[in-house]
């Protein structure tokens, strides 16, 4: 029957309307009732199915458009989150630099020379202990020689002089370079030598008096003598002491205050 319904289903249905109308017309006794019901399921059945079958194709589609729709949302989603995350960075990025004005703002008040901030842009590999590169030029008023300094953990020292200034940014000579001499004393006896660069993180105070009575731990400042710092700014502290036995100076290691290489930031006079 199925077969010939699939050649024929206008005749077929055709024909068992014609069935039906005319079982409708009598009584039934149960025989013919379920003949009656049989003949209906067997009509209804396979329009049924097919509209099942619709239905589900329509359904489908619908399921579609719907889980186009929510990928777009999360696409959307996802680009509102990526902009909201580039937002944070940027104001993070904003609040650090503010934090760093801030700082180095107290630490410019609380120098009793008058300076410039620059920003350090360069260290280049080739010259580590030698120069460093700042932000600030012939544009800012800036000249050779001119003295630099740093602020590193509440301690304010000499990094170096210019040596270099180009219209927007400028090199310094930092103390550890070997060419670098700055006229030195030991705070606390106030005996004078040279500060000499050794390019590693130790300089070299030379010419110590044999008798000169400095320990280590003693405080190393720049002497009246310099002509580029003005007296008693730290340079660093004495880590260790060199007896020469029969000459009549001596030398000491000295530790920079100021780490240069951990700046992000310097002041010029």
């Amino acid at each position: 029957m199925y077969f010939v319904y699939k050649k024929n289903p206008t005749t077929l249905l055709s024909f068992y309307l014609v069935i039906s109308i005319i079982i409708l017309n009598f009584n039934l006794n149960p025989t013919i009732k379920a003949v009656r019901d049989f003949l209906f399921y067997m009509i209804i059945s396979p329009y049924s199915k097919a509209n099942f079958t619709i239905s589900s194709v329509s359904n489908l589609g619908v399921n579609i458009r719907e889980l186009i729709d929510v990928h777009k949302q999360v696409l959307e989603l996802k680009n509102k989150n990526q902009e909201l995350l580039h937002d944070l960075v940027r104001l993070k990025t904003l609040e650090i630099e503010n934090g760093r004005m801030s700082e180095l703002l107290k630490y410019k008040r609380k120098t009793p020379i008058k300076t410039t901030i620059a920003r350090i842009i360069a260290t280049p590999p080739q010259q580590y202990y030698k120069t460093i590169i700042i932000d600030k030029g012939l544009d800012d008023g800036l000249s050779e020689n001119r003295a630099v300094y740093g602020f590193y953990k509440e301690r304010f020292g000499i990094v170096g002089q210019l040596i270099t200034v180009e219209k927007e940014y400028s090199q310094v000579l930092v103390i550890t370079n070997r060419i670098s001499k700055i006229p030195a004393r030991v705070l606390s006896t106030n005996v004078d030598g040279i500060i000499v660069g050794r390019e590693t993180n130790e300089l070299e105070m030379m010419w110590i008096p044999t008798d000169a009575d400095i320990k280590i731990g003693d405080e190393v400042v720049s002497s009246p003598a310099s002509e580029i710092f003005p007296a008693g700014v730290s340079i660093g502290r004495i880590v260790s002491i060199s007896e020469s036995g029969h000459l009549l100076f001596k030398s000491a290691k000295v530790i920079p205050t100021i780490p240069t290489f951990q700046l992000t930031d310097v002041f010029i006079e």
